[in-house]
């Protein structure tokens, strides 16, 4: 897909078309669970304050809970209680910052830039992270500004209680819902392949029944995987198991399709198929198979991947940990970018007669977190919706009866409201979120009512968008033009040096420096994905298209590290003449620009190294197969990796 510049003679580019496309929100199903949760655990505390005369106390339970209920997301339970788990200590903890209060202010707005900027470079690495630190970042901004939250660690406790009731109705949901998506997501998948496997065994002579439903399976597997992957707010370990999945189970399709599948193993993997399916609608591990070639040992490689090495025969040393690789050119400038917005956040904070004002650095941490998305969109879906939204607290303070205990039955509504208005768009998030969080404040400080309370947040939300606008996106030519596809060409390139450098039995140095430069090139595009899956067409659309092409690189990058890790262990083995064929597979002409979203997906066969005794090298060999499958041929390049066409790597001088 070519990168197209963005002309005033493109259609695509009109700002009308940009604002329209902008302002798109698809339909969403009302989450009843999410929903009901939201209400009982934001609306529950601020009432028992309103009744036991503790409204500030029962703000703050209130808030713990706010939080959590504006970042869960559809995933598998187990993920949100690791999400619970990890950044709500980061989000208490950042009440301590208010202490700062007292400080010099000059002092304040080097620390916090300081912050951010640290923030910005953990959210490359994990979720988890990006989710915590942006709530760190938004707690501290109400800490530093409102006066009410001193002593600080009483809040944070009561914080820490708001975030436990959450849990607590969420394990509830876990014990009544037995509904589960992922799951029933893998048993489709699973199940379509030994129809086909079946179909395979008996000579079946008509499979284009079997074999569409099977690789629809595949496809709305992945598809789930990747929605989620893209309203996760970073790199997701999920996600990554996901696609080891989709990469197995597309090498067994494969298999299973092509003209020599022997009939005998074709049955025993049928059989293997539906006791894998038992397993997996019983939650728990199968009985361990003996794979002994073929279509087998595919089949045990998908089981590898769904629950683990144990269940693969000679499963390769894992190569995950195989990536503490520094953060890239790319990852350091939006960290600096985010602390250069924070630090001006601040600094309007102190310096401008705005009440309220820590709604400016508020609305930075909420615009400007570099793994949310594009920015410029951002700050402008957020200013939209907090007018909108101030004129609905407006409305609904001049309608409501007066008194906090017909305040928190708006605040309940509003609350149950907010996970529906999620899963539509950012902007109808914000036009919820704003009047919730005015009402809030507007319940535990009396003399600060709803209206002069809604002028302030629009006042200090413009400000906030200019300095993300300005300082954020305008000064900085990079933010406005990612280049993903020619990027990419210069990673495979990389990539190839990589598998060329381990094969040829290069110094250890030499590997580790290759290493090095793959990982921070992957870094980087994983970063640019990540901020402009929010842009409208034809950008944003396209890094959708790319997520799935640039995790399966990273596995690639991953299974050369173990096979460099089999070799080191070994210095005497000789460097395996497959490993040189994939090598060079990585540099084929074949594959050299992203399959569109439309386009029909046709799995690849492993060609070299695809039956190697040596697993670290079959499993590489599938991990080509499959990122190839999701490339098409470029007419526009010479070879796909050639030095010659390799592009100039973002941030890399003319």
């Amino acid at each position: 897909m070519q990168e197209r510049p963005a002309t005033g003679s493109d259609p695509d580019w009109r700002p009308a078309v940009w604002l329209r496309s902008l302002l798109v929100a698809p339909p969403a199903p009302w989450p009843v669970g999410r929903s009901v949760r939201a209400a009982v655990t934001v609306a529950g505390p601020l009432l028992a304050g309103a009744l036991t005369d503790h409204l500030l106390v029962g703000m703050w339970i209130a808030m713990g809970a706010l939080l959590l209920a504006a970042g869960e997301r559809d995933d598998a339970y187990r993920t949100r209680f690791r999400q619970i788990a990890v950044t709500t200590p980061l989000a208490a903890t950042a009440y301590l910052l208010g202490f700062l209060s007292s400080a010099p202010h000059a002092l304040v707005v080097v620390v916090m830039a300081a912050l951010a900027f640290g923030a910005g470079v953990l959210s490359g690495y994990s979720h988890l992270l990006s989710v915590g630190t942006m709530q760190a970042l938004l707690i501290a901004a109400l800490a530093l500004g409102l006066p009410v939250t001193a002593p600080y660690w009483p809040a944070a406790c009561w914080f820490l209680v708001g975030a436990a009731l959450y849990a607590l109705l969420l394990g509830c949901e876990v014990l009544s819902d037995r509904r589960r998506p992922q799951r029933q997501a893998l048993v489709d998948l699973l199940t379509a392949l030994a129809d086909l496997a079946r179909a395979r065994a008996v000579d079946a002579a008509d499979l284009t029944g079997v074999r569409s439903r099977a690789v629809a399976a595949l496809d709305a597997f992945h598809s789930r995987a990747l929605v989620q992957r893209g309203r996760a707010f970073g790199p997701t370990p999920d996600y990554d198991r996901a696609a080891t999945v989709v990469r197995a189970a597309d090498q067994l399709l494969a298999r299973l399709l092509a003209e020599d599948c022997d009939p005998g193993g074709a049955a025993a993997t049928a059989t293997r198929l539906d006791e894998c399916v038992v397993a997996v609608l019983r939650h728990r591990r199968p009985t361990p198979s003996r794979a002994a070639s073929g279509t087998l040992v595919r089949l045990a490689m998908l089981e590898a991947a769904i629950w683990g090495a144990a269940a693969a025969p000679g499963a390769a040393p894992a190569a995950g940990w195989s990536r503490p690789a520094p953060p890239g050119p790319v990852l350091l400038l939006t960290a600096t970018r985010l602390g250069v917005c924070t630090g001006l956040a601040y600094l309007a904070f102190y310096l401008l007669p705005v009440h309220h004002g820590y709604w400016i650095p508020l609305t930075v941490a909420l615009v400007m977190k570099p793994d949310l998305g594009s920015v410029f969109a951002r700050a402008t879906l957020r200013s939209l919706g907090t007018v909108a939204g101030a004129v609905v607290a407006v409305l609904v303070a001049a309608l409501a009866p007066a008194g906090p205990v017909a305040a928190c039955v708006v605040v309940a509504v509003f609350a149950a409201v907010l996970p529906w208005a999620i899963g539509r768009s950012y902007l109808w998030q914000v036009l919820v979120l704003t009047p919730l969080v005015m009402i809030l404040i507007d319940v535990v400080v009396p003399h600060d009512r709803v209206v002069e309370l809604g002028v302030d947040r629009i006042v200090a939300t413009v400000l906030g968008g200019v300095i993300v606008v300005v300082a954020g996106y305008l000064v900085w030519p990079s933010a406005r033009h990612v280049h993903v596809a020619r990027s990419f060409a210069a990673t495979l390139t990389a990539l190839a040096d990589y598998a060329g450098e381990v094969a040829g039995g290069a110094g250890p140095d030499a590997v580790a420096a290759t290493r090095r430069d793959v990982y921070r090139r992957l870094s980087d595009t994983r970063a640019a994905l990540q901020r402009t899956l929010a842009e409208p067409p034809p950008a944003g659309a396209e890094a959708w298209s790319w997520i799935p092409v640039v995790a399966a690189a990273e596995r690639v990058a991953d299974r050369i590290t173990g096979a460099s890790a089999t070799r080191s262990a070994a210095p005497d083995v000789p460097a395996s003449a497959e490993l040189r064929a994939l090598a060079a597979d990585l540099r084929d002409p074949g594959a050299a620009r992203c399959r569109t979203a439309g386009a029909e997906r046709i799995p690849v066969a492993s060609v070299h190294g695809a039956d190697s005794p040596d697993p670290a090298i079959r499993e590489l060999a599938d991990e080509i197969a499959h990122l190839r499958s999701m490339l098409v041929p470029d007419p526009g390049s010479r070879r796909l990796g050639s030095s010659v066409d390799a592009p100039r790597h973002e941030g890399e001088p003319s």
